[in-house]
């Protein structure tokens, strides 16, 4: 293991002051977890009766020709306690782990940043960087970090963005329901240059999928730009209202450290520079700085990975170079 990676593997191992600090918090997060796994076991049991309870009694009304749907009492009866013993508090602990825990956590890596639990951007915000165009029926977003690290000023959080989608069948029935446009990370960073134009780069999958015809096919959608570097070409598609801009923007380092953090982070990653911004949308399908019920609350293992799912987080600002200030960019 190189000295880096033993740095690295430090800086993400539990800290004792932290775990000292929040002693009485994991006491506190332990007993409730605790009684989250005694409702769960309570709602299974439940459950099970219930489901047997249903059984019998589907039987019972198919052999006297009656209704079925005097299950409908059982039905409610188990939306409930699924509600009520194995939903709700399994959702109570995560809310208040996060409010006691991952603030301090957040604060150990990085001082200058913060972390809101019940916070998130705002949707105006994710649509004002243009890196999805679908009509946003539902969204969700939580788990703000904000702050700074060294010179850059960052957000990001957990965005989940829905479309509403109607289909027809053969028959002529129409049925509507909600496709995922985004689930991931968000990000919100300032950028190191100042510039005028805006700069998007999507995930290439024209080329990806069709080689040259799919290069002629993004031609025919304007504003395309093409750029020295092979990989990055065939990563990503560039588009942009300034050639010159874009290429100021996007220089061999910065292509670099792009192709890199795609890498890290994921295939389907999107970028859009807009002054003085940049806006980096990151797909993912888990659900970030969750704890496990199945853990105990101060598990260094838990938090050594709550750690490094922030360190994953900060760490692009150090990929992109982004505190690295350019000429009058303070």
């Amino acid at each position: 293991m190189s000295r880096s990676d033993e740095a690295e593997g430090m800086s993400l191992a539990p800290r004792q002051h932290i775990l000292v600090e929040l002693s009485d918090e994991f006491r506190e997060l332990e007993a409730l977890r605790q009684q989250a796994l005694a409702k769960r076991r309570t709602g299974i049991l439940l459950l099970v009766i219930a489901g047997c309870l249903s059984a019998a009694l589907q039987v019972f009304l198919i052999s006297v020709n009656a209704s079925i749907y005097w299950q409908a009492p059982l039905v409610l009866a188990g939306w409930y306690i699924y509600r009520e013993c194995l939903s709700k508090p399994s959702t109570g602990y995560q809310e208040e782990f996060k409010r006691q825990v991952v603030p301090a956590l957040t604060r150990s890596l990085q001082p200058e940043m913060n972390y809101r639990w019940g916070r998130g951007i705002e949707e105006w915000e994710f649509r004002s960087s243009d890196l999805y165009s679908n009509d946003i029926a539902r969204y969700h977003t939580e788990d703000l970090l904000m702050g700074h690290i060294g010179r850059t000023e960052l957000r990001l959080a957990e965005i989940h963005a829905e479309e509403l989608v109607t289909s027809t069948d053969s028959e002529g029935r129409t049925q509507t329901h909600y496709e995922t446009i985004f689930r991931g990370l968000f990000v919100v960073a300032d950028f190191n240059k100042h510039f005028q134009t805006e700069v998007f780069v999507m995930p290439d999958f024209a080329e990806k999928y069709f080689g040259w015809l799919g290069r002629v096919f993004q031609k025919l959608g304007g504003n395309i730009e093409r750029l020295e570097n092979p990989e990055f070409e065939k990563a990503f598609v560039v588009r942009a209202t300034d050639p010159v801009e874009a290429r100021y923007i996007l220089t061999p380092d910065m292509q670099t450290r792009m192709l890199a953090l795609r890498t890290r982070l994921g295939k389907d990653l999107r970028f859009a520079f807009k002054d003085p911004e940049v806006f980096i949308a990151i797909p993912s399908t888990k659900d970030w700085f969750e704890p496990k019920l199945s853990q105990m609350a101060s598990s260094p293992s838990q938090v050594r990975g709550l750690l490094g799912q922030l360190s994953a987080c900060f760490k692009i600002v150090e990929d992109l170079d982004l505190n690295t200030r350019i000429w009058t960019k303070g």
